[in-house]
């Protein structure tokens, strides 16, 4: 009985700690202008692991994806203009992992990183999720 027990409060152990639930209108709740001091409501998530529900935005294909943009609403996904810098999160799946392109929205959980990216002078993003999994459909 004592070992079940025991066993027991070892596996609970190996559980990692859930998610926060990353509120998406909380990123784009301010203007955007380049090289700005973001606000804290924003790098407070800088790091955490999270998980955040949207639209996936393909970035080049529509099957097999390995990167795509997350976005808020249909409104900003592939078939407008592009969503504005603070309004959607870079999204790199874990190396193997790979989801079709689908109007349904999805769930992500991954580490936020909050960090303006730049390419040059052409500004890439603001938030970035690298290593992610795609936890709800």
């Amino acid at each position: 009985m004592r070992r079940a027990l025991l066993l027991l409060a070892l596996a609970g152990c190996d559980r990692p700690a859930p998610a926060e639930a990353l509120p998406f209108l909380e990123l784009g709740a301010f203007e955007y202008e380049e090289k700005m001091t973001l606000p804290e409501s924003v790098t407070r998530w800088n790091r955490r692991e999270v998980e955040a529900t949207g639209f996936i935005n393909p970035t080049a294909q529509a099957r097999d994806l390995t990167a795509f943009f997350l976005v808020k609403d249909r409104a900003s996904c592939c078939f407008g203009r592009r969503p504005q810098m603070n309004h959607y999160i870079d999204v790199m799946l874990k190396p193997g992992r790979k989801i079709g392109y689908t109007t349904d929205p999805v769930t992500v959980r991954g580490v936020l990183r909050v960090e303006e990216r730049w390419d040059g002078d052409w500004p890439l993003g603001l938030y970035w999720m690298e290593e992610a999994e795609v936890v709800a459909r």
